[in-house]
């Protein structure tokens, strides 16, 4: 099914990129918190969910990329956890990373709204992949500005033996 076009092979499926199992179908965002950064499942399954990531800024265009690498990269933060079961080989998940360099160095793009006690301001951003780099990249200008209430109990929720017994 190649076509021949003055001597240059020029198949029909130019262009076309296939669909599959391997592809990612979930969304591929990251959610900058103040105590936290959080990559979507759609960024580990991109990145191949690596055992370490490295986090890269480029301040001029205020973009954020997290490119898999080993764990010899002078930068190499811990990204994925790899579980040893049959049912969870290779299973992709959100990554939290709460490591301190990399909070300072995504954090300085956007001011925090303040908000009450059981709540947690944050910025959203959907990235673009480069599965031949294994980096995703995050445009700060795209950030979508949220509050959502925090998990976890409720301050004033928590019950002593005595009084749930």
């Amino acid at each position: 099914n190649i076509l021949y076009f003055q001597g240059v092979g020029m198949s029909v499926l130019d262009g076309f990129e296939a669909v599959g199992e391997k592809t990612t179908t979930n969304k591929m965002t990251m959610t900058v918190m103040e105590s936290s950064v959080r990559f979507s499942k759609g960024v580990t399954e991109a990145l191949g969910c690596p055992a370490y990531v490295k986090l890269l800024v480029n301040d001029k265009q205020k973009k954020i990329a997290v490119q898999a690498c080993d764990a010899k990269d002078e930068n190499a933060i811990k990204f994925c956890k790899t579980k040893r079961s049959k049912d969870a080989a290779g299973k992709a998940s959100s990554v939290t990373v709460r490591t301190t360099d990399v909070l300072v160095a995504v954090q300085k793009y956007f001011t925090f709204p303040s908000v009450a006690d059981d709540q947690i301001a944050y910025f959203a951003m959907n990235g673009e992949s480069y599965p031949d780099e294994k980096v995703v990249i995050f445009a700060v200008a795209d950030a979508a500005k949220g509050v959502s209430g925090k998990r976890g109990p409720r301050k004033g929720s928590h019950h002593t033996a005595k009084d749930g017994e």
